[in-house]
């Protein structure tokens, strides 16, 4: 087999390659006389067909079927033999097929860039740092008594806050995209559906159908809303009743009292807390000029100190997942260079699939954006810089800490064994399990390295993705960066295998899934 490569941009390659016709012919022989053992015409028995009425009647399609099957060997040999990081499918193309010549093709493709890492110690990461105030715990209470909201139907016109239940469609052009949706329910105002879908209902009243101008982005990237119309129809509407902050409502969230006065000895009453099913110790009851407080205050105490521990505990896995954010962001502005587009396809086409399942509309009525399609971009570049770096530094999952990660997954179920044994016995999942290891490995591989700057932040903030403001390039690295802030949103695929139901039955495009995930990272276990 002849190999040669030609350059033909900066990450592009167009391979030629020359099998032999001597290898070529008798392969298609041998593929003539396996036939023949099988095959039956009318006028032969079966197996005692000659091979020269094969051949005439079969020769065409088995030279191809034998060309097909050794153009891919062949290449899979020739891209191991030259070494080639190539990434995607490649185009081939068919040069020469003639009987008596040499097989030859040529296959054009991507390979991986160069990434020229620098020292991580240069590398600037900012982590935020949060206190939990009486203020967030305040606010955090009037959240959980919005989760324990009574909904009451009511006879006027919806106003905001309201819950609701519509039918709702989308047309494009006059046409209907996506599937309608039937008794869709949302709470007006709480940014659950689109902005135009929340302002149309606002003020109508049951059996009322409205039709309201809704924006979407073309492929051309510019937004238009004159031929893209909603249709809404309210068909129900509930007011909120808030629950009062009364021993029912602590007892829901764990609070209890256990205890009460003893008439035989008047004792002052006890308030045990019950959180996730355990019992912790009694405290006795807060005094105030030496006075116990009522049942109903020490609960609120009680209620209150429970959802700090809570928070904080929210708190601190908030802070871990912006500081990874923040490694990512600062590994990809530090690192420039040009991206693979079958990498930056690939990953648009799936932002492309979610936004278009998420509006409802069909694929070509989804256009992502400057603003996504940058962030796609970045994601890729993270990816590879961070391939780089596990490669180099010869990074690999720990085993314990594999094992470690898996009884927290299986820990919240009632059968964990079912699920441990799940994660161990699918490739897929044990992957998932495996590459978070490996990041979490990888950030604090960065983190020991790099100069880390703590950012006072508001829990709220913190919680919700928002505690640190955009870095300027400039300042990810020390000395000069050419590129633009790391676009934080990025999908955390580790919730995937946190739940076996999530992913039941996702096995289509398993292998190629797999592949993806092994030529981001590479490694494996140690």
């Amino acid at each position: 087999m002849q190999v040669s490569v030609e350059t033909t941009g900066s990450l592009t390659r167009k391979m030629t390659i020359a099998v032999p016709s001597t290898e070529f012919e008798e392969r298609i022989a041998d593929r003539v006389r396996s036939t023949a053992k099988k095959v039956s015409l009318p006028g032969f028995r079966r197996g005692r067909v000659p091979l020269g009425e094969l051949e005439r009647r079969f020769g065409a399609s088995l030279r191809n079927e034998v060309a097909s099957e050794l153009v891919q060997s062949s290449l899979e040999d020739a891209v191991r033999q030259e070494d080639i990081p190539l990434v995607g499918a490649p185009s081939v193309e068919l040069v020469n097929l003639d009987p008596g010549s040499d097989l030859e093709f040529t296959a054009t493709f991507e390979v991986l860039p160069e990434v020229d890492l620098v020292d991580l110690a240069t590398l600037r990461v900012r982590k935020p740092v949060a206190e939990i105030s009486e203020a967030d715990i305040d606010e955090m209470v009037e959240s959980l008594r919005k989760q324990r909201t009574e909904w009451n139907p009511v006879d006027r016109h919806v106003a905001a806050d309201d819950r609701v239940v519509v039918d709702y469609s989308i047309k494009v052009d006059g046409q209907v995209q996506g599937e309608p949706q039937v008794d869709f329910t949302f709470v007006v105002g709480s940014s659950q559906v689109v902005a135009e879908l929340d302002t149309a209902v606002v003020g109508m009243s049951v059996g009322e159908t409205r039709a309201f101008p809704l924006t979407i982005q073309r492929d051309s990237g510019e937004t238009s809303g004159e031929d893209a119309v909603g249709e809404v129809a309210l068909k129900s509407v509930e007011a909120p009743s808030l629950p009062e902050l009364d021993e029912a409502f602590f007892e829901a969230f764990g609070v209890v009292n256990d205890a009460r006065s003893s008439e035989d000895d008047g004792g002052s009453p006890e308030i045990g807390i019950s959180a996730g099913g355990g019992e912790e110790s009694n405290e006795a009851a807060v005094q105030e000029e030496g006075v116990p407080q009522d049942a109903s205050q020490g609960a609120m105490v009680k209620f209150r100190a429970n959802v700090r521990e809570r928070m904080e505990a929210e708190l601190e896995v908030a802070a871990r997942n912006e500081t990874r954010r923040q490694v990512m962001a600062s590994l990809a502005m530090a690192h420039r260079f040009e991206l693979p587009r079958v990498l930056v396809d690939e990953e648009l086409e799936q932002e492309r699939q979610r936004a278009a399942q998420l509006m409802g509309v069909s694929l070509e009525h989804s256009d992502l954006g400057d603003v996504v399609a940058r962030r796609v971009r970045e994601r890729v570049r993270t990816r590879l810089v961070v391939r780089e770096i596990v490669q180099r530094d010869g990074l690999q999952a720990d085993d314990e800490r594999i094992r470690g990660r898996i009884e927290e997954i299986v820990a919240p179920y009632e059968q964990p064994d079912e699920v441990r044994n799940w994660i161990y016995g699918d490739e897929e999942q044990l992957q998932r399990v495996e590459l978070g290891v490996l990041e979490d490995q990888l950030v604090e591989h960065v983190l020991s390295r790099a100069t880390v700057e703590s950012v006072p932040a508001s829990y709220r903030d913190v919680v919700t993705g928002n505690s640190i403001p955009e870095l300027p390039a400039e300042q990810a690295i020390s000395g000069d960066a050419d590129s633009s802030p790391f676009e934080r949103g990025d999908t955390d695929d580790r919730r995937e295998a946190s739940d076996p139901d999530t992913t039941a039955g996702k096995h289509e495009g398993k292998a190629t899934r797999k592949g993806r995930l092994r030529r981001w990272l590479g490694g494996g276990r140690s």
